[in-house]
């Protein structure tokens, strides 16, 4: 356990994605990169790595154009297709909007790219999520975004509405335009009436509707989830 004397959030998310990039990242990976906030520190960190000659060959797999972004503002060599994710990768880090330490579960896509983040997490024989403590919670809550096709926006809709006894909204931009993800979908941000006591249930029952191209609950193996703390410590769980 890490311990930063200042405890700012920005500064103790630094410490997070330095120590993940010093203890589980090495040389000749193939490493799938996440997206958000958590994961630009994380970015930054592995780029000083590879700087200071510590990690050497690696191959980044970018889970969004973020991601993409990030990989080459910190010099990050990427995978020749980025297009097509392997089918194994060695690990993948990545961030999280809220997680049930208890169940292991997490709600992701709060940024958009769920579908893409889940195949790179369910590809990698290793992964670890970046945190601040107040994504915490005993049982999910949050808001999930429900990734669909354009022609099923209207009857997915009514389908999780009405099986799920959820509040629905479609993702739209500040102008009121729709939000399209890197696929070309639409997402509709679902608010369940309960905390969610199944999140294995509630994943593979979304994910039955016709149209659901992917859902916001992610419960694949991780390995740690890493946590940065209001008094600017680092856990793992």
């Amino acid at each position: 356990m890490t311990t930063l004397a200042s405890g700012k959030k920005e500064e103790t998310m630094e410490l997070v994605g330095r120590e993940v990039a010093r203890k589980h990242i090495k040389s000749g990976m193939v490493l799938g990169l996440g997206s958000g906030s958590a994961v630009a520190k994380f970015a930054r960190a592995l780029g000083e790595e590879i700087r200071s000659g510590e990690v050497r060959e690696l191959s980044i797999v970018p889970s969004s154009l973020q991601a993409f972004l990030l990989a080459r503002e910190n010099a990050l060599p990427l995978t020749t297709d980025t297009a097509h994710c392997p089918t194994s990768l060695d690990a993948t880090v990545d961030g999280a909007d809220q997680v049930s330490i208890a169940s292991r579960s997490m709600i992701k896509g709060g940024g958009g790219a769920l579908l893409k983040e889940k195949v790179i997490l369910s590809s990698s024989k290793h992964s670890y999520i970046l945190i601040d403590s107040s994504k915490i919670v005993q049982k999910l809550t949050r808001s999930v975004p429900v990734e669909v096709i354009q022609f099923a926006i209207d009857s997915a809709d009514e389908i999780i509405r009405r099986e799920h006894n959820a509040e629905t909204i479609l993702r739209k931009l500040d102008k009121g335009y729709p939000y399209y993800t890197e696929s070309g979908n639409l997402i509709l941000d679902c608010q369940f009436k309960r905390p969610i006591d199944d999140p294995i249930e509630l994943e593979r029952s979304i994910k039955s509707v016709p149209g659901v191209v992917e859902m916001g609950v992610f419960n694949c193996h991780v390995d740690k989830f890493y946590v940065g703390t209001e008094n600017g410590r680092v856990e793992s769980h």
